[in-house]
Formats: structure tokens, sequence, C-alpha cells
């Protein structure tokens, strides 16, 4: 009776996970690494990616309220290396996460430890990275403000993006921002009612994470700052600018709110604002509170997602490869500077007739300008011969994995 009972138990989470780990690297990884999606795209996903608790991803212009809402989260508790203050104070990429004790550590040292998530950012982004990445152990402690969350999940802060362009930093930025949103399950991008410009950094970061958008959260914080006028046209102005600034049509929902602490306390006396800003504030927090407990279903959904980017990417690549073909002749077999150039001008071209032909969205797609940077560094002499059949034989296959796996139901996450 007992095995039979055993027979219908649901399976754990953590076993799930590693049985469809090993049906990516037999099926997908084969497309990523010979599509060129691994190093032009996104490094490959590791074990530690599959089985990491769900990231939250922290993001915006400086001053905005991202470290003081982590703190909030954490229920006052400051986490080792917070600093806050009216001007920009973090610069650091900091992963808030579970430690056996309070201690901050060093990039390299966090990326060298394949229980983390964070082994391929050496490789993608470099020692210069490193320097600016940490990871804030907080540890649970019975005698200090509960701090439960990060049983649950990893908290990414961010440094603020700049008002320029950001080319003063000595790695990409907006490259390594798409490297974390393409791993996180909730991405809230922050913005000041007093600040709701949209700055080239920042446009250049809304790119990158192209693909990402039924994640993102937009919170415009500090909302009880202002007044009715002054809250109209901020609201206004925000929607407008983002519109401009992202690449795809439709603008995320705006939570307007105060993000000061978790309870409803704002600082204006407008009811009908209190109510609004403490709405929008239940439905984040709900937001968050469905991450921490549906790790195995939003794992499945990043996973298919990246499924698609890659085969969208391969017959991107495919369709490179017969533009490279016709620059070629029998007397001249390498391509000259001009037309790699003109392939790479032609990106845009290739990627709406593949959206066309295949019928795919826009959000499917890797950055296009980050492909055309990377292919400028790259020699469009060697590109990789793909074939419909074989696209479609390791996309299939993938999905028909995931399919699978969605309908297993594992032992339920809810506490």
């Amino acid at each position: 009776m007992g095995n039979c009972l055993g027979k219908d138990s649901p399976p754990a989470v953590e076993d799930q996970l590693k049985k469809l780990y090993a049906q990516y690297s037999k099926h997908l990884l084969p497309l990523e690494q010979s599509s060129l999606f691994s190093s032009l795209g996104d490094p490959p996903y590791s074990l530690a990616d599959v089985l990491a608790k769900p990231m939250i991803l922290m993001m915006g212009q400086y001053s905005t309220g991202k470290t003081t809402f982590i703190q909030a989260l954490l229920n006052g508790r400051e986490y080792p290396g917070m600093h806050i203050a009216a001007e920009m104070s973090t610069d650091n990429f900091i992963a808030v996460l579970r430690g056996p004790s309070d201690d901050v550590i060093p990039g390299n040292a966090l990326v060298n430890n394949t229980t983390h998530p964070f082994h391929s950012l050496k490789a993608a982004f470099g020692e210069n990275f490193l320097q600016r990445f940490r990871g804030s152990y907080v540890s649970n402690k019975e005698s200090e403000a509960s701090t439960d969350i990060l049983d649950d999940v990893i908290i990414i802060d961010t440094p603020g993006t700049l008002d320029g362009s950001g080319n003063d930093r000595n790695y990409n930025f907006a490259e390594a921002m798409g490297w974390f949103a393409r791993r996180s399950a909730l991405i809230i991008i922050f913005f000041d009612v007093n600040k709701m410009g949209v700055s080239t950094e920042m446009k250049s970061v809304l790119d990158n994470i192209q693909g990402n958008e039924e994640k993102i959260r937009i919170v415009f914080n500090k909302a009880d700052t202002v007044d009715e006028r002054d809250m109209a046209g901020s609201l206004a102005g925000l929607r407008h600018n983002l519109a401009k600034s992202m690449p795809t049509p439709e603008v995320p929902e705006v939570y307007v709110t105060s993000l000061d602490g978790l309870e409803d306390s704002y600082k204006t006396e407008n009811k009908t604002f209190v109510e609004w800003f403490s709405k929008d504030k239940v439905k984040l927090l709900e937001d968050i509170r469905r991450v921490r407990f549906n790790t195995y279903s939003r794992k499945i959904n990043i996973l298919d997602k990246r499924a698609r980017m890659v085969r969208n990417h391969a017959y991107v690549m495919m369709k490179l490869r017969e533009e490279q073909r016709k620059c070629l002749t029998i007397c001249r077999r390498k391509l000259r500077p001009q037309d790699t150039e003109k392939l790479i001008n032609n990106l845009p071209e290739l990627y709406n007739s593949v959206q066309k032909e295949q019928n795919r969205s826009t959000e499917e797609f890797i950055s296009l300008k980050s492909l055309q940077d990377k292919l400028r560094h790259h020699d469009l002499n060697k590109l990789p011969r793909m074939k419909p059949s074989n696209i479609e034989n390791s996309y299939g296959k993938m999905e028909k994995a995931l399919t699978k796996f969605s309908t297993i139901q594992v032992k339920t996450e809810e506490k």
C-alpha cells in the first residue's frame, strides 16, 4: 500500500527541473551552439541556472527607490553593502541572497561558486564587470526582522542608469542588464515622478531586455510627493517617453505608488490617490508573491521563450549566410569590408523576413542592435550552415519535452 501511495505522490520540483535541464542539454543546447546563439545571443544555461531560486531584477535611473524597496521587502533590514543616498549610490550589481551569515562576496568568488546561477557572467563580460558585481549574503536571524523572502528568491540590485549614454563604463552595461533580464522571473523598472525622462543609456537597456515584456512591471515611484495636476502631467510624460523608447509598440502597465515601505502609508491626504497607490502596491506585491511560489512553471516559461528565440535566431543566421554567399564570386572567396558592413546593415530586413515568413512575434528575437554590434567582431566568412529541417527537429523535440513537463503536477510550493 505504501508503494501505491508513493506512485501517487507528486514529484519534487528539483527532481523535475533536473530532468528538464537534461532535455535542454540534449535538444536545445546543440542548436544554440550550431547557430552561434551561445556567443551572439546569450550564454548557455547551466544546471545551476535552472535549479536556482527565481530572480527579481530591480532597475531604473539612480535615486528612484530601488534599494529602499529592497530594504522594505526585507522588513527594514539592511543587506550587507547597502547604501542609500540622494545622489547615485548603488554603483554595483548586487545579488541579495540567503547566506549562512551576513557577508559581502566578491564577484569572482560568486561566479566561481557553481551552486549559484552566475557562472557564465565571467565569460560573457570579463573581469571589468566582475569588479562591479557583488553578492550580499543575508542570514536568517531570529533576533532581527524577517527576511523570509530570501528563502524563495534572489533579488538583484543594480546601478542606476546614467543620464548620458553610459559610454564611460568599462563593461557593456546594457548587455549585462539583458543577461539578468533573461534569467529573471520578474523585472521591476523604477521611475521617479520628478524624473520621468528616459536617458540614452536606459533606452539601450530597454532594447537589450527585449523579449521579456511579460515579466516587466513599471513603477512610477514617490507618487505621493506631487499634487494632482503635476501627477497627471508626469504620468502622461512617462507613458509618452516609454512609447518612444521601448522596442515594442505596447507599453507595460504603470504601477503608480510609493514604495518607501510595504504598509499603506503615504505623504498625501488625497483619498483618491491613497486608494490608487494602495491598489497598485497590492498588485505589485502579489506579483512578487506569485514569483516566490510558482518556480516550476516559471522555469518552464523561461525555457519556452528561450527555445523560440533560439529557433528564430537560427533562421536569421540561415538567411544571413544566404546573403553572404551572394557577396562571393568564383574569384573572390572572402568578404570585403564593404560586404561585411552591407550584411550587418541588412539585418533589419532579415529580421522582418523571418517574422513574416515564419509568423513570429518581434518579442521572440534577440536585440537587433546587440546582434549587429556582436557581428562586427565576428568573422562573417565563418557563418554556420543551417537547414530548416534541423532547426525544426531540435525545436520540436524541445517543445514536446516542455509540453510534457508543463502537464506534470509537482509538490506544492505555496507556504
